[in-house]
């Protein structure tokens, strides 16, 4: 299919490695950090003390539209951020990806109208 006149035309090949390469870690959902307080009545958590924390969940719009989350432990936390970051930054290429693939479609339409 033609590219748009002016366009690079590998941008479209550099998207898909980029996007397959995002796809492999890529994590749904988005990150929020908690302080809680603790069962124990004599801890510092209810007093003036610091709450106990961060603790780090991903929550998520479930299947059928209900918010769904689950917490992160910590081992799993790093890898957790770079994924939902992943996740993110695959939904802005493919977003770019749909872009280029709409103006190689009119782009298209019109050549075949002028023939």
């Amino acid at each position: 299919m033609p590219t748009r006149p002016g366009a690079r035309p590998d941008r479209r090949d550099q998207l898909l490695d980029q996007i397959a390469h995002l796809a492999d870690e890529a994590i749904f959902g988005t990150l929020s950090e908690t302080y809680r307080t603790c069962g124990n009545p004599g801890c510092r958590c209810h007093g003036p003390g610091p709450k106990h924390g961060p603790h780090l969940y991903v929550s998520f719009r479930g299947s059928a539209g209900k918010t769904a989350g689950y917490y992160v432990p910590v081992a799993a936390q790093e890898q957790i951020r770079r994924g939902v970051a992943a996740w993110q930054t695959l939904q802005e290429r493919l977003r770019e990806l749909a872009e280029l693939n709409k103006e190689r479609a009119l782009d298209a339409a019109k050549e075949a109208r002028g023939k």
